[in-house]
């Protein structure tokens, strides 16, 4: 059973490899882009943007997990929106470019705000980040490269119905309820992401916070 899925997973992959490589390389532009913008910023702006991380010092920090907790709240509802859009945009012939500039967003918050720990404090600022960055993100970042890659799929069928003046036979509809299915299932993940969000980085934080 597991082999089964294995492999099917692992031809999925093989049959999409260039959607993957495509969506990816968003992702990753997003990354440097993000990391890239730190630099642009002043000083000033960035020390608003780490108000959450350096109310420990200055609001105790009883106070601030629960800032951040409230933040947490806010970010899963809206990782939940964006990949609502994504799934949407996968039955739009003109939409599917919303899905990719998301995508392209979501590395960009993702390396921007590892460059703002990094910028603020040093090696010990990366240190920071795989703890308050990295584990949802282990679960979030693969949610949304998946369900790109099939709202991509999605449209591409619907162009080729479109085009060829075909009607919508059972596999595509078949095709769009397992899309349907996959993307219920990958907002459990954000779910879970959203949890590991509300958990970790507060006591990470707490752990390793530089000043404590």
């Amino acid at each position: 059973m597991k082999k089964s899925i294995a492999r099917s997973i692992l031809n999925h992959i093989q049959q999409n490899a260039s959607l993957y490589i495509f969506v990816m390389a968003l992702l990753g532009g997003g990354v440097v882009t993000g990391a890239l913008l730190v630099n642009r910023l002043p000083e000033e702006q960035l020390q608003k943007l780490l108000l959450p991380f350096l109310s420990f010092e200055s609001e105790g920090k009883l106070q601030a997990l629960s800032l951040l907790s409230e933040q947490v709240r806010g970010y899963m509802l809206i990782d939940i929106a964006l990949i609502s859009i994504i799934w949407c945009t996968g039955f739009m012939l003109i939409g599917i470019p919303a899905a990719w500039l998301i995508v392209f967003l979501k590395g960009m918050m993702f390396g921007f705000t590892t460059g703002l720990f990094i910028s603020e404090f040093g090696w010990e600022g990366l240190w920071i980040a795989v703890g308050v960055v990295l584990p949802h993100n282990l679960l979030l970042i693969p949610v949304y490269v998946i369900i790109c890659v099939h709202a991509i799929k999605i449209t591409l069928h619907l162009w080729r119905r479109v085009l060829t003046r075909q009607s919508f036979s059972p596999a595509f509809r078949t095709a769009s309820l397992n899309y349907t299915v996959l993307f219920g299932c990958l907002l459990v993940f954000v779910c879970i992401g959203g949890l590991i969000e509300a958990f970790v980085p507060p006591y990470w934080i707490k752990w390793f916070h530089p000043a404590s």
